[in-house]
């Protein structure tokens, strides 16, 4: 398909689009952030029912997340990424006019379910429009918007929330309606089976591209069992995703064991003001180096760099079972963000490789599922082992599966190449 590539820069307009919507989609994210505050505070919810609940809105968050990616194949990827922030756009917008009254977690929950169907969505768009020697910055520059956005939101947000708490709703939905106005502009249809009428030549291209991968049903996405079938005919990405269970375990160990970790290490008063300096070095990390970390690993093959990604969360996380002050906290912080900027810009390089386009985005929901699912297992895990054996001595066991993670990333790529070149659609 046309790149769009020569006088306008390095992408087609929609990787530029997309980052714009990734930095105001985050920067506007103020109701996620502080939902368990609004259930709890606002709601009258008790911490386990609140924790119950924020668990049912992971469960709905995967549901949409497979239907974005399916939705984003059959229909198209810019009606569907426009429509699902609009509609999410719309929800918060009831939201606002609701108030915290006992139905509004519910339409919260219904919300973040759609907007989590966008992001299979995004992803694909860049795999079908960056060229392939452009996809690691092209997946860099959105994550690097999506962390700008993230280190100016959470200010705005805990503002409103004390002062002016309705406003967390329009702020979002405004946030929401300004990137679906900025798709529906800026975007065109990026699948290559849909963006041309059928015997086109840019359609017999991406057919012709997929033909040595999938059959013609599979293609049409008329069924879930395609994804399946290409899941188990290419072992390589299902092992992947098995490892990418593994990587979010580990990765999301600075969400719940990290915050308990230091207010043992430091003290009730302390340890709140300790997390809050980790996050801002693991903030301040990625807008200042994700350009150099991705400019110094462009040549890596994206498995290697990923799994380079592994060991330095294995340095990281695994370093503070040492750390014995604030410096020491921080070192191992901005560690394990190089080793997250690693992952976010190469994984998703990874799949777009493997993933023909007839279902870019429902392997991106895919692995996607995998990711929360590591995430979801990492406190019901963490927690228990905490309690038992202390919260200094979970980093041990979590540096080590850090280090299975590396491992067994070097090894899927060695694995791969002796299985000779891969029949990814690109």
């Amino acid at each position: 398909m046309r790149s769009g590539i020569g006088l306008r820069g390095l992408f087609p307009r929609e990787i530029y689009a997309l980052f714009v919507v990734r930095l105001v989609v985050s920067a506007g994210s103020f109701v996620n952030p502080f939902l368990a505050m609004m259930l709890t505070m606002k709601l009258g919810y008790s911490q386990a029912a609140a924790g119950a609940f924020m668990s049912a809105v992971s469960v709905v968050s995967a549901a949409g997340l497979l239907a974005g990616g399916k939705l984003g194949d059959s229909l198209g990827r810019r009606p569907v990424l426009g429509g699902l922030q609009a509609l999410t756009a719309a929800s918060f917008a009831v939201c606002a006019v609701l108030g915290f009254v006992p139905a509004a977690p519910f339409v919260i929950a219904f919300a973040l379910g759609v907007l989590s169907g966008t992001w299979p969505v995004m992803n694909a768009v860049v795999a079908d429009c960056a060229p392939p020697e452009r996809r690691k910055e092209a997946f860099a520059l959105l994550y690097w918007g999506n962390n700008i956005g993230f280190s100016i939101g959470p200010l705005a947000a805990g503002f409103l929330f004390s002062k002016a708490p309705r406003l967390l709703f329009v702020g979002n939905a405004a946030a929401l309606s300004i990137a679906a106005a900025v798709v529906f502009l800026f975007v065109r249809e990026t699948n290559p089976l849909l963006s041309a009428p059928h015997g086109a030549p840019d359609a017999e291209k991406a057919a012709a591209e997929d033909a040595g991968r999938t059959s013609s049903g599979d293609r049409a996405g008329k069924s879930a069992g395609g994804t399946l079938r290409i899941l188990a005919a290419d072992p390589v990405l299902l092992v992947f995703a098995a490892l990418a269970a593994l990587t979010a375990f580990v990765y999301n160990q600075h969400t719940f064991a990290l915050p308990l970790f230091l207010k043992d290490l430091f003290g009730p008063e302390a340890g709140p003001r300790a997390f809050g300096a980790a996050m801002a070095v693991n903030g301040l990390t990625v807008v200042v180096c994700t350009a150099l970390v991705t400019a110094a690993s462009h040549r890596w093959p994206a498995l290697l760099a990923a799994a380079a990604g592994s060991v330095f969360y294995l340095l990281g996380f695994g370093a503070y079972a040492l750390a014995a002050g604030l410096i020491p906290v921080l070192a191992c912080t901005f560690a394990w963000t190089i080793g997250e900027i690693l992952g976010a810009t190469n994984n998703n390089v990874f799949i777009a490789e493997r993933s023909p386009a007839s279902h870019r985005g429902r392997i991106n929901s895919a692995i996607s599922f995998c990711y929360i699912l590591g995430n979801a297992l990492a406190p019901l895990v963490s927690g228990p082992a905490m309690e038992a054996l202390g919260s200094r001595a979970i980093w041990g066991p979590i540096g080590f599966l850090a280090g299975v993670g590396a491992l067994g990333l070097a090894a899927l790529h060695v694995w791969d190449r002796s299985r000779g070149p891969a029949k990814a659609a690109l």
